[in-house]
């Protein structure tokens, strides 16, 4: 497999767990924070210290998205199922978004190795 396929999966299995906590976000436990825990797991994936535009807006909008569900599914406000499938296909495609822009980033900062040398063998 390539590195930059190996790269896809590893961002899309972390966004896994991320995408479970949106699906069976409820809204109704005391405890719970889903934007918090969202934009964690979303931090420690690209660990760094200067993201790029591109990586910012997209956490931005997860943000959004993810305060969006969280107000749809607040326990002391009227819960519209409707609107709160809506919310929750929303922060979906908001993650997806974010998988994109820290694909694209990871891949500018990842040194792929280079298989020019081992083409340039000669055969035995």
């Amino acid at each position: 497999m390539s590195s930059e396929t190996l790269l896809r999966q590893e961002i899309r299995q972390s966004l896994g767990f991320v995408r479970s906590l949106i699906d069976h976000y409820s809204g109704l436990y005391a405890g719970e924070n889903l934007t918090r825990d969202v934009l964690l797991i979303c931090d420690e994936m690209t660990d760094t210290d200067e993201p790029d535009v591109r990586l910012k807006e997209a956490r931005r909008v997860v943000e959004e998205r993810c305060r969006q569900l969280a107000q749809a599914t607040d326990r002391f406000a009227q819960r519209d199922p409707a609107v709160i499938a809506i919310s929750r296909a929303q922060a979906v495609a908001a993650i997806d978004l974010f998988q994109d822009a820290a694909f694209e980033y990871r891949k500018t900062r990842t040194i792929f190795p280079s298989s020019g040398r081992l083409l340039r063998r000669k055969s035995l």
